[in-house]
């Protein structure tokens, strides 16, 4: 058909033929057409022929330039089938050649560059308002929550309201915009229950009720009536436990049998509620269903106390067994205890020995143990007619069952109820079983019994009974503390401080250690040593008045007043009322030579207690001094009642009536003296001094007595002269000074908290506190406990105090001066 075509005449009109072609004409037709394919490997066929949008003058056919048809078969069909190259109109601009684009105006160098982005399409539609209004509402919810989580619970209430107020806007602009069925419910929800809780953590508790009732009224919200528990805890807050309770019924009757944790908790707030209401038949059957359901520790305990408070002892018995069927399911020792020979093996073990997981199960075991023997502890006095035999009881109970362990635990707690009873041979008999058992529990009883032998004085039972703890526990640093105590009593400071290092070695925070060994250093006045383990324990134990008056103590013998004073006035802040330190305070001014600030303290620890004679002294010192004889009586007339068989305080009263002129109430007092004491000397002098002045007839008489009294002491030194070692003073104590003034006593006795400088607790308190370890506080009162006569005393290790000055003897009577009387001076 091509060739056909070729052989036709061309004639005038350039179109004719165009529509020649078939209607129909295949792709396959074109493959087979000889001509087309010729067409196509032609050079040409390979250009790039830009041709542009509107033709121009230059393209037009039949112009100027002419149109020159070809005779050729082949021009025409070039034509007829494809784009001829434009070879004509290059000299208008117009090329066929790919190296340069068409570019008249020289446009390309601004058309390089990105596109500029597109214009996002605004959309106002409803929808689209709907969603940037939620996104914003949980935002909104997100920051309230990181709010209180923060503790900034104003901060999150105020974002709370805000997300309510956008919520309700919310709901508005899809009621306007016909989309109320698309409500998210959810987001009413969190923002509902957001606000509530924002509300009880401001103590709004009114409003956070209101905000769960529109939560719990709302039939739309699935699980509400979880949110009854919520309600019940703040009617707990707000003291009304009967609503409280009705609350957690409610919310226990709607909670699915599926959530069994949920309503066994729900049970045990109920159980507690009753308990504090005091319906303590009702609480027992709350925690009885608790056990029943799931049976735990906390539950069955608590059973236990309200059956004791009921005094219901079979009830009791059967709780305490519904308690030891509570399992642990924990195998940690046989998990942990697995030894190999492979190294890597052993490593892990050790590491996750440590791990949390560990940890947990050791809290929980811990748990069950103090559980338990709380629990027996308790009900082991009351479930039987005697003490003795309700620990049997529980002992066999406790032997029966999976916590087998724990009955030589309860053993030794039933020989500490023992000596709480003052019973200190049943305490110890019961301890002695323990002598040929396992180890931890005969190293646990052995230190019992030295610590009982120590406080009854029989130090080398508590020595052998603290070797025998040692030996069987080497790791008891309480063992090692009795040891030290004993050595302490025989003087051996050495060893004790190595038993006491040792000691801490095994438990470097040991408190009783830490104690002793700072008070063995000070008696070795390593101060330095002493005041770093004070410090430590003050690091464990913050406010302890004893640590605090030992450091504030070792300040002072250490001649630092300043920082002695500071602790002092510490220990004030922490028992304000304490005579003996407000006595230590006064005493560092006195040395300081500020008697006004001595005397402030001195006056308000007689204040506290007014039978210390030292501060009686010098509180009587102190006046005299400022010649104020009439203030300096009371406080001698008060040492009279206390000690009226003491002369020395009645001469003093005598002394001060002669100085304020009261000499007819002098001569009684005299008088009085001397009829109880007639060998006193210095009151025979005075009354002869005083007679005579006063043209009395008795004068002759006492001058008489007088000089037998003399003779009889002459006598009576010479004796003891003879007996070298033995030394005593007459009766007269007080010094010779004429006016008898003299304040320094011979045996200074100590403050309250001098007496006990060094004593921790009484042994009473600490067996009644149910320690286990021997010394608990041994302090020097303990190193030296008593002397030959069997009254406490204390003996500092760096010798007696510095004496105080004579401020009473630094203005003498010039009256009643201390020359001796000769004959020649008494009356005729």
């Amino acid at each position: 058909m091509i060739l056909a075509m070729a052989n036709v005449q061309i004639d005038d009109d350039i179109y004719d033929g165009y529509n020649d072609y078939p209607s129909i004409y295949s792709i396959k037709d074109f493959e087979q057409d000889e001509l087309f394919q010729e067409t196509l490997n032609t050079s040409y066929a390979k250009r790039l022929i830009f041709t542009p949008k509107v033709p121009g003058s230059a393209m037009r056919l039949g112009t100027s330039t002419g149109f020159h048809r070809s005779g050729t078969s082949v021009s025409m069909r070039s034509i007829t089938s494809g784009f001829r190259p434009m070879t004509a109109v290059r000299g208008a601009g117009y090329t066929s050649s790919t190296r340069q684009t068409f570019d008249p105006l020289n446009m390309s160098s601004s058309a390089k560059g990105p596109a500029p982005p597109l214009e996002n399409g605004k959309d106002d539609t409803p929808e689209e308002k709907i969603k940037v209004a939620e996104k914003k509402i949980m935002d909104l919810i997100e920051s309230s929550v990181e709010a209180a989580y923060e503790n900034n619970i104003r901060v999150a209430l105020e974002r709370a309201r805000e997300a309510s107020s956008r919520e309700r806007t919310l709901i508005r602009l899809q009621e306007q915009a016909g989309l109320s069925d698309n409500h998210n419910v959810d987001l009413t929800f969190a923002v509902i229950f957001n606000l509530a809780t924002q509300y009880t953590n401001n103590n709004m508790f009114t409003e956070a009720i209101a905000t769960y009732q529109a939560i719990t009224r709302n039939r739309m919200f699935s699980n509400s009536a979880r949110l009854k528990v919520n309600m019940g805890n703040i009617y707990v807050k707000m003291g009304q436990l009967s609503q409280a309770i009705k609350m957690y019924r409610m919310a226990f009757d709607q909670a699915p049998a599926a959530h069994k944790d949920l309503r066994i908790k729900i049970m045990h707030n109920i159980g507690m509620l009753f308990v504090q209401m005091g319906r303590l038949e009702e609480a027992a059957n709350s925690f009885e269903w608790v056990m029943k359901e799931r049976p735990e520790f906390k539950a069955g305990l608590h059973a236990v106390l309200c059956h004791f408070a009921l005094s219901h002892r079979d009830k009791m018995k059967r709780s305490f067994l519904e308690l030891l069927e509570v399992q642990l399911n924990i195998d940690q020792e046989d998990r942990y205890n697995i030894s190999t020979d492979d190294v890597a093996f052993n490593i892990l073990n050790e590491i996750l020995k440590n791990d949390d997981l560990s940890k947990l199960e050791k809290e929980l075991k811990s748990e069950a143990e103090r559980t338990i023997l709380c629990a027996a502890k308790l009900i082991a006095p009351v479930i039987e007619d005697t003490l003795t035999a309700g620990f049997a009881w529980c002992v066999d109970t406790i032997k029966s069952s999976a916590y087998g362990l724990l009955a030589a635990d309860l053993e030794i707690n039933k020989a500490m109820v023992f000596l709480h009873n003052r019973d200190t041979q049943l305490a110890i008999d019961t301890l002695k079983i323990f002598e040929n058992r396992e180890s931890k529990a005969n190293s646990s009883a052995a230190t019992m019994l030295s610590f009982i032998y120590f406080l009854q004085g029989d130090y080398d039972q508590a020595e052998k009974c603290g070797e025998i703890a040692r030996n069987a526990d080497s790791y008891n640093a309480a063992a090692y503390v009795n040891l030290s105590a004993c050595a302490i009593k025989k003087g051996e400071l050495n060893i004790a401080r190595e038993l006491l290092l040792c000691a801490l070695d095994t438990d470097a925070s040991h408190i009783q250690a830490l104690y002793n060994l700072g008070l063995v250093y000070k008696k070795q006045n390593m101060y330095e040593e002493a005041l770093e383990c004070f410090w430590k324990v003050r690091n464990i134990v913050r406010h302890d008045p004893q640590t605090v008056y030992q450091i504030g103590q070792l300040y002072q013998l250490m001649d630092d007043i300043d920082q002695a004073t500071d602790w002092y006035n510490q220990l004030l802040g922490i028992i304000p009322c304490d005579p003996g330190v407000l006595q230590k305070i006064g005493e560092m001014y006195d040395a300081a030579g500020d008697k006004q600030q001595a005397y402030q303290f001195y006056s308000d620890s007689y204040r506290f207690f007014p039978a210390n004679f030292e501060v009686i002294d010098w509180l009587g010192s102190y006046f005299v001094s400022m010649q104020i004889a009439e203030k300096a009586l009371v406080y001698f007339k008060k040492a009279v009642e206390l000690a009226p068989d003491e002369p020395r305080w009645r001469l003093l009263v005598a002394a001060c009536l002669r100085r304020i002129g009261q000499f007819h109430k002098a001569v009684l007092e005299y008088q009085d003296i001397h009829n109880k004491f007639p060998e006193n000397i210095e009151c025979l002098k005075f009354l002869v001094r005083l007679c005579s002045d006063l043209g009395l007839k008795e004068a002759q008489l006492y001058a008489t007595e007088l000089k037998r009294a003399e003779k009889a002491k002459e006598l009576k030194d010479k004796q003891i002269s003879a007996r070298p070692g033995s030394r005593r003073s007459n009766s007269g104590a007080s010094s010779r000074t004429g006016s008898g003034m003299s304040v320094i006593s011979d045996h200074r006795s100590s403050p309250i908290f001098n007496r006990k400088e060094n004593q921790s607790l009484s042994s009473a308190d600490i067996i009644r506190s149910n320690r286990i370890s021997a010394i608990e506080n041994i302090t020097e009162s303990t190193i030296d406990m008593t002397d030959q006569t069997g009254i406490p005393s204390y003996v500092d290790p760096i010798g007696p105090l510095p004496i105080r000055p004579m401020t009473s003897a630094g203005k003498r009577d010039d009256d009643f001066g201390d020359e001796e009387l000769g004959d020649d001076l008494l009356p005729e």
